[in-house]
């Protein structure tokens, strides 16, 4: 599993471990109305034909600057992570959400480029964007206005089998 905490996760992801898991084919163009542009999307058994989530069910989606052109290799340029850390997902509340982007995104960051970096509950008299932006978005899926993958409900768009 992913640790949580931007400078754990970073030092996890630098690991490659997640490549282990079910990965896509290749990077591909964004499936709308994902705002993650090229990416491919990791997922650890537990989220893999899963009926309900359990606790530990994460995925990995690289992000990538462009297409990348097949049979070529890529780095990635940032990351969105998941992580379910309990049984109930509360919408989205007991999902860990990390998301770290290039310096020159339009996505909203910090000067280390990181998007969110905590669980998506709303935050009482602030702004937690784990929660406006990262539940805000996958608390829609698998509902039927949103293009999504097979098996997509319950805060996952994509579960790689």
């Amino acid at each position: 599993m992913p640790p949580m905490g931007g400078s754990a996760v970073e030092t996890w992801l630098a690991t490659g471990q997640y490549k282990n898991w079910n990965c896509e084919s290749a990077p591909h163009a964004a499936r709308d109305p994902s705002p993650h542009g090229f990416n491919r999307i990791c997922s650890n058994n537990l989220i893999a034909g899963q009926v309900n989530w359990p606790i530990g069910a994460a995925a990995v989606k690289e992000l990538y600057a462009g297409p990348v052109e097949a049979g070529a290799t890529a780095t990635p340029v940032g990351y969105a992570v998941y992580l379910k850390t309990s049984k109930d997902s509360a919408s989205g509340s007991n999902w860990y959400w990390y998301e770290r982007v290039p310096a020159d995104s339009s996505a909203p960051h910090d000067s280390n480029g990181t998007v969110a970096d905590g669980f998506g509950a709303q935050a009482e008299g602030g702004n937690n964007p784990a929660y406006s932006i990262c539940v805000g978005c996958h608390g829609a899926a698998g509902t039927p206005n949103h293009t999504t993958s097979p098996g997509s409900r319950d805060q996952v768009y994509t579960a790689v089998p």
